[in-house]
């Protein structure tokens, strides 16, 4: 295996997938959303279909970004961003 991610790699990665879904948004316009999408979007009631479009499409944004934030691997090795360090009790 190659060398690890680093903590500030994983970071500038996850701070580009909104960056990327904005590039993409013109090719995410032909695509046929998913069933969960297609759902949520027929059972809000009082939407115009300018709203139902802008959710759809936000909708099925948001489940390309997560997707690719899932289907990122993060090897054992690397160490945590944060460190826990319990404080004392102050019980007697």
């Amino acid at each position: 295996m190659g060398e690890p991610m680093s903590r500030r790699t994983l970071g500038k990665l996850l701070l580009a997938v909104p960056a990327a879904s904005l590039t993409a948004g013109s090719l995410a316009a032909a695509e046929t959303p998913s069933d969960e999408v297609a759902f949520f979007t027929s059972h809000e009631p009082g939407l115009s279909a300018e709203e139902r479009e802008r959710l759809q499409k936000g909708l099925t944004d948001l489940e390309k970004s997560l997707k690719t934030v899932r289907d990122f691997t993060l090897a054992n090795d690397v160490s945590p961003a944060l460190r826990f360090k319990a404080l004392p009790s102050r019980r007697s």
